[in-house]
Parts: structure tokens; C-alpha cells; sequence
């Protein structure tokens, strides 16, 4: 699997991210175990957890796979703070609950320190100074190595920026966020989950701050508008926020670039990530519940597309 390079960052990570959402909590020790191994086998050196992952446990197998397979110096491993678990949609990203939730996450963990630590939401009742200067004692006294961002708005980040500079501190260098060939009908109004729309393309194209692209398979989204050409049978998120006919387009158009390539729809999708058609890094951050499904999202790497491809994948012109 072939590195890239984050702006700021002293170390390479791997074009796609290993997400651990599920893992530790659904699966059994044996399953993810096997999952970790392989990713491990063809390449992959970057894993994403968060700290209010299955309450904990993805943290915990995460490092309780490293240290039997003593791999952790070659690992590149972000986890996600600044949420209370225990009371829905809470935010806690006050200076005393990031210090907290990342000395929880190392404890889970059994190591001293994280790559890289993310807000995992935003709280925008809390002042973004508090928020950014907090992140950089955490990486002052050594619990983490880089900071950064998830689902934050394009203000917001640049009123970090501003800060960060003023006082000479570290700038937040990555920005998970919900990226994918989909369109949302309702862009980002209401949610609290972002996705990458032309105002976020044209920050991090102005910033290069890094984009870890969560959702890369839109839900699954895709693959039943493959199966039915509608969206009958989209379900919760899925049909709130991609059943329009854009994105039943651009399923076709994703089944017919497998078709000819010989690909899987979710290995053109990744595909489409992995080339990067932005002038910033991207890697896909993808998930796996069976051994099964990680081959194939990391089958992705090996679909090569040229220009053209990719703006017809993205509905940019026909080309094809």
C-alpha cells in the first residue's frame, strides 16, 4: 500500500485508513485480530478510533492487538475526543474534559501518547481559543504528537488558524470529514456531521490541510442504488441525505466504470479518493465489520483512472 504525506506531518501514513468504529465491540477478539492482521499484511500503517468507539473497546483491542503483534513504532494512530457518551449528542470540549478524555483514551490504550488526537464534533458555545490552546498543552506535555479536527465549519477552523498563529502554536493539520462521489440534499444545514462541499474544497485548497475522508462508501448508499437504479430502499441517514437523483447518476456511472475496469463499485469509489483529485492530501478512512469487506475496499488501490474518469465519476462533464 503506498504512503503520503500530510503537510506539517514528520511521518508518512497510509493512502487508506483503517477505521475502528466497530471494532472490539461487535466482532470478537479472533475476527478483529484477523482484520487488523491483514491490513497489517498489505501495507497498512494508519488506524482511526475514537474515544466514545463502542464506549472504549475499539481503543482497547487496538492497543491490545499492537502489543501482541509488537508493532506499535510502526503505527500511525489517530483517536477522537471532546464528546460525552453517556448523554446523547453531548458535547465536552471545555479544557478539563479534553485533558480528561485523552488521558482516558491512553490508559484504554496502554501506551503514552496518540499521533494524532481530533475533536471529534464541535461545541461552538465554547471559545475556539480555549479549544485549540487546550489541544496544545495536550501536545505540550506529550500525550500527542498532532492535533486536529472533525465535522468543523469552515469559520470556525479559519478563527483556529488565526489564533494558532498569533500565538505561535501548531495549527490544526487534519480534518475528518464526510467525503465521497455522493451530494446531500441538505448540504450541511442541520447536522452535525459535515460534508465536503466547494466552501470546504476551497479552504483546504487554500490551508493543504490534510482531509480524512469518512464515509467514503457514502453508507452503502451506493451500492443499493446500483441494486435498485432508486431510492426506495434507502433507510435513515441513507435516504435523508443521498436520495436525489444526482447521486442515482452518479451510481451508474460507478457501475459502469466497475464494469468496464473490472472493479467492485466500492473499489472505484475508493479509487476515486485515492487519486486525489484535489491539490491536498486525502485518504479514505474505511471500516470493516468482515475480513471480507476490507479486501475488497483495499482493492480499491489498484484502480488507476485518468483525468477523464474521474470527471465523469464526479459529474464534472460526460466524458465517457
Amino acid at each position: 500500500m503506498k504512503s503520503i504525506s500530510l503537510p506539517g506531518v514528520s511521518f508518512l501514513v497510509s493512502e487508506i485508513c483503517l477505521g475502528g468504529a466497530y471494532l472490539g465491540s461487535r466482532e470478537s477478539d479472533e475476527a478483529t485480530f484477523a482484520i487488523l492482521d491483514y491490513y497489517y499484511e498489505q501495507g497498512g500503517r494508519f488506524l482511526n478510533t475514537a474515544h466514545e468507539y463502542g464506549s472504549g473497546l475499539s481503543e482497547r483491542i487496538l492497543g491490545k492487538w499492537m502489543r501482541a503483534r509488537g508493532v506499535r513504532h510502526e503505527m500511525v494512530v489517530t483517536s477522537k475526543g471532546g464528546e460525552d457518551g453517556r448523554i446523547p449528542n453531548a458535547r465536552a470540549m471545555r479544557r478539563a474534559d479534553l485533558f480528561e478524555d485523552i488521558d482516558e483514551s491512553l490508559q484504554r490504550f496502554g501506551y503514552d501518547y496518540m499521533d494524532f488526537y481530533l475533536l471529534h464534533l464541535d461545541d461552538e458555545s465554547v471559545p475556539v481559543e480555549e479549544i485549540i490552546t487546550a489541544m496544545a498543552d495536550i501536545r505540550r506535555a506529550g500525550k500527542i504528537r498532532h492535533y486536529g479536527c472533525s465535522n468543523w465549519s469552515v469559520e470556525r477552523m479559519r478563527e483556529a488558524d488565526a489564533i494558532a498563529d498569533a500565538r505561535g502554536i501548531e495549527r490544526f493539520l487534519m480534518h475528518e470529514v464526510e467525503m465521497n462521489l455522493a451530494n446531500h440534499t441538505n448540504a450541511n444545514a442541520g447536522s452535525t456531521s459535515k460534508f465536503v462541499d466547494d466552501e470546504y474544497i476551497a479552504y483546504h485548497s487554500e490551508t493543504k490541510m490534510a482531509v480524512g475522508a469518512y464515509s467514503p462508501l457514502a453508507g452503502g448508499a451506493f451500492a443499493r442504488l446500483i441494486r435498485d437504479g432508486n431510492g426506495e430502499n434507502l433507510q435513515g441517514y441513507q435516504k435523508y441525505a443521498y436520495d436525489m437523483p444526482y447521486n442515482y447518476e452518479v451510481a451508474r456511472r460507478i457501475d459502469k466504470i466497475a464494469k468496464v475496469g473490472g472493479f467492485t463499485p466500492s473499489q472505484v469509489q475508493i479509487g476515486y479518493l485515492c487519486a486525489q483529485p484535489y491539490p491536498f492530501a486525502v485518504f479514505s478512512i474505511v471500516g470493516a465489520r468482515t475480513l471480507e469487506q476490507l479486501k475488497d475496499s483495499l482493492g480499491g488501490v489498484r484502480c488507476t483512472f485518468d483525468r477523464n474518469t474521474l470527471d465523469y465519476l464526479a459529474m464534472r462533464r460526460d466524458t465517457l
